[in-house]
């Protein structure tokens, strides 16, 4: 039997090749399974149909969650996957317009949504929230780089003008999913200043 001796840059190379061929692929499975996101309000949208280079290509959508897309007035496109609107806008094109259309739809601008933290917090201002993932209070208090220490144990939170006041350390606690309270966009989050 023939032994082969590796040096060190030889064995260094063959490790780094064995770990990229493990590690690939696991990386490429997650990368995979990430939801894709939704269309809605002000979004802009880049879509072409191959071939077509005359049509307009940028579509704003509108509150509604419509576009007005040519041939086919307006579309409603708010709460598809870029996938899903795709394959609407082929079908709504093959009717009277297009034989078997390539369309290529692409999210250029996501909208911009925030939940607002003022007070004593470490980062006060606007936290990106899109309501497709699910933070609840405490969780936007830690984005907003979590309280001062002139923080008191009372924060209030405001939904469509109504103000609830809820205490800190409550908030901290809560594990139970039911009792938690879920952040929505356009949501006012203020951590109150203690009294001296």
């Amino acid at each position: 039997m023939r032994h082969i001796r590796l040096h060190g840059a030889a064995l260094a190379g063959l490790a780094l090749w064995i770990g990229t061929a493990i590690c690939a692929r696991p990386i490429a499975q997650v990368a995979g399974t990430e939801p894709e996101r939704r269309v809605a309000a002000n979004d802009l949208l880049f879509i072409t149909i191959v071939g077509e280079r005359d049509l307009q290509t940028e579509f704003r959508v509108s509150s509604a969650g419509t576009i007005q897309f040519p041939f086919l007035d307006e579309v409603s496109v708010g709460g598809l996957t870029p996938a899903e609107l795709r394959a609407r806008l082929r079908d709504l094109l093959m009717k009277d317009y297009f034989v078997d259309p390539q369309v290529i739809v692409t999210v250029k601008d996501y909208r911009s949504e925030f939940v607002r933290v003022v007070g004593q917090v470490n980062r006060p201002g606007p936290i990106p929230h899109t309501g497709e993932q699910k933070l609840d209070v405490y969780d936007i208090i830690t984005m907003a780089g979590g309280v001062t220490p002139r923080a008191r144990n009372s924060v209030e939170y405001t939904r469509n003008g109504v103000t609830r006041t809820l205490k800190l350390d409550d908030l901290k606690k809560e594990t139970d999913p039911a009792k938690k309270i879920w952040v929505q966009p356009g949501d006012i989050i203020e951590v109150k200043e203690s009294v001296l």
